[in-house]
């Protein structure tokens, strides 16, 4: 074995760590030149900052495209949104907390679906039904005639 001569060693790639978003992998290649390759990902903030721009101009577009005298209901409307928003978060989060009320209404959701799958797809004609009446919600969603 030892007077054996062995044949060219493979090198596994070690990697090296040059940046924080930067990893490079050096190795030997078959003639024993030393081969760097190098990974560099997009800029993940440069990526978000032009989906930022792109929704900024929709938003200013549509903007400029409502009437003067729609503005202000325009406001309300989103101010009375984001009120909404709050308030349920914080309706949900209070019974939440409440141990018992949070069992008892997982039961109850359960319950449900299980009644609603039980009713739906079991009959043939009630599966139709469904069906139907979801193709006909998506045709109304994506304006579908």
């Amino acid at each position: 074995m030892s007077g054996m001569r062995q044949g060219p060693r493979e090198c596994k790639p070690k990697p090296e760590k040059r940046a924080p978003s930067i990893i490079a992998f050096a190795h030997r290649s078959a003639g024993g030149a030393r081969v760097l390759v190098r990974a560099e990902p997009e800029d993940p903030s440069a990526k978000l900052q032009a989906q930022f721009e792109d929704a900024l101009k929709w938003v200013q577009g549509k903007w400029e495209g409502t009437e003067d005298q729609e503005k202000p209901a325009a406001i309300a409307i989103i101010l009375g949104v984001v009120v909404a928003q709050i308030a349920i978060g914080a309706t949900i989060d209070a019974v939440d907390r409440i141990p018992v009320v949070n069992k008892l209404l997982q039961l109850v959701g359960v319950a449900v679906t299980g009644l609603f799958a039980y009713r739906y797809f079991t009959d043939p004609a009630e599966r139709e039904s469904v069906k139907k009446s979801v193709d006909a919600f998506t045709k109304s969603v994506t304006g579908d005639k």
